[in-house]
């Protein structure tokens, strides 16, 4: 056989092949959203960072899409979520504030412009206060990263002031991360690191075709999500289990995940407390499944005490209630993160309680009423 007619095989049977995982892929599109509808494609570009812990990826620029919405992302050299790099140094006479937290700190379905750690940072400026809010939400975080992140890393930034976000899931993946564990009611240290995958985590998140993949394909947001989720329960079982061998008593799960969360809050209150800086925690509500659908706060008040020193507790439930059932709060045909109204509350709210510890003269009431 002649040598033209070999290659002229080989590329027959290699755009078959072409073909056929373009079939596959476009039966599986097509099948997905038959089947579950149109889905939430936000690729996570979050990496390890080198104190430990997970942050988001440094210079990164994405989208998210979903039914629902279509924003831009745009990160700075450290990770912040920021249209321009924020250095660590603090500018003269401006009060600098800290906002951490998960996706909703970070914003996942609104524009930089409508977080609430920016509505918070116009407020109070047009308060005629000199404040600067930076926004080091991270997508998945836990109480536990977010208190070694203020520890480890966002003092650097010289922070006056921390601003701590709360939300249900926080709970389960404060024991997920295995970073402490309680003992009898004695908080402990475990692992110093948490990097999910490791390496191999970070290539899935920075890989450009996989980016692309998330942005763009339902069936591949569907599969990564699947699989997400179910790592995410394998990880709790293996916590659980080793918090019991250490004699840790997890029978009541739910009273232990509350007691957790609380110790932790604990020591990030101890140690802002200790270097001036007040601790304002947001606790975030979400609509429960069920008709008629009110919202919930899950916030653990009753082992966790806000009138500590240094501490201020702002439930958003409190400013979102007159809203709900009136006005969209929650994108419903993604993955449930706030609206740019509930983010507008929530950061016009907050402005009168960090007013309140800035300039008392410049507090306002902290509830916000409908228009």
């Amino acid at each position: 056989m002649s040598s033209p007619t070999r290659r002229k095989r080989r590329w027959s049977r290699l755009l078959l092949v072409v073909c056929g995982l373009t079939l596959g892929a476009l039966l599986g599109e097509l099948t997905v959203i038959a089947v579950f509808g149109v889905q939430p494609r936000f690729p996570r570009h979050v990496v390890g960072a080198p104190w430990g812990l997970r942050r988001n990826e440094p210079l990164a620029e994405y989208r998210h899409r979903s039914a629902d919405v279509d924003v831009g992302f745009r990160i700075d050299a450290r990770g912040l979520r920021s249209p321009e790099d924020v250095p660590y140094a603090k500018p003269p006479g401006v009060k600098r504030v800290v906002a951490v937290g998960d996706s909703f700190t970070m914003g996942y379905e609104v524009e930089e412009h409508e977080c609430f750690a920016r509505v918070l940072e116009r407020t109070l400026r047009a308060r005629g206060l000199a404040v600067e809010v930076l926004n080091a939400g991270v997508s998945g975080f836990s109480t536990a990263e977010e208190c070694l992140y203020i520890e480890r890393e966002l003092v650097r930034y010289d922070p006056d002031l921390v601003l701590l976000s709360f939300f249900v899931n926080d709970l389960q993946d404060n024991l997920r991360t295995g970073l402490f564990a309680l003992h009898g009611t004695e908080l402990v240290e475990g692992a110093r690191e948490y990097v999910p995958a490791g390496r191999f985590g970070d290539l899935l998140n920075t890989n450009p075709v996989l980016g692309w993949l998330s942005e763009s394909s339902n069936a591949f947001a569907w599969l990564k999500e699947q699989a997400t989720l179910r790592l995410k329960r394998q990880r709790v079982d293996e916590e659980l289990q080793s918090a019991r061998s250490e004699g840790a008593s997890t029978a009541g799960l739910g009273e232990y995940e509350r007691a957790l969360c609380a110790a932790i809050l604990g020591r990030l209150a101890d140690w802002t407390n200790a270097r001036g800086m007040p601790l304002v925690i947001q606790s975030i509500p979400f609509p429960a499944p069920e008709p008629p659908h009110p919202l919930v706060d899950s916030f653990p008040a009753a082992q966790f005490d806000c009138g500590r020193p240094g501490v201020r507790c702002f439930a958003a439930l409190d400013v979102l209630a007159p809203w709900h059932g009136r006005e969209l709060l929650y994108y419903e045909r993604s993955h449930a993160h706030w609206t740019p109204l509930a983010h507008r509350l929530a950061g016009e709210a907050l402005a009168s309680v960090v007013a309140e510890e800035f300039a008392p003269d410049q507090a306002e009431r902290a509830d916000v009423p409908p228009r």
